[in-house]
């Protein structure tokens, strides 16, 4: 499934895929080194869960957007992702178009200037 994410975005002239990680504290490795716009997190990871590494990120960043993806248990899984501090969450059955599109919506709310 990271695969399909990761050739969707990479088909995207407008995103880069900077890093990858399997577990928590892989990512949290990676996002501390690569400095990411955005994080995409599945919420079932290898040895670990994304919502700890959500919950995490939150602390450390509190800015940065995270998106998280799952394909089980949508109604609740959506609910804790967001109670972590998910930015948006997404269903994978929505397929790479969805995906791609949420990541431009949350990117370019992230861009735009602070109103105050």
């Amino acid at each position: 499934m990271r695969r399909s994410i990761v050739d969707a975005i990479t088909r995207d002239p407008q995103m880069t895929v900077c890093g990858q990680a399997e577990d928590v504290p892989a990512a949290l490795a990676a996002i501390t080194t690569l400095r990411p716009d955005l994080v995409v997190t599945d919420i079932e990871l290898k040895d670990s869960s994304g919502l700890d590494l959500i919950k995490t990120l939150r602390t450390q960043s509190p800015a940065l957007p995270i998106v998280a993806a799952s394909m089980f248990e949508l109604t609740r899984t959506n609910e804790l992702a967001r109670q972590a501090g998910a930015t948006e969450f997404i269903a994978k059955q929505h397929g790479p178009k969805k995906l791609i599109a949420l990541l431009h919506q949350v990117l370019q709310i992230r861009l735009q200037p602070d109103p105050q």
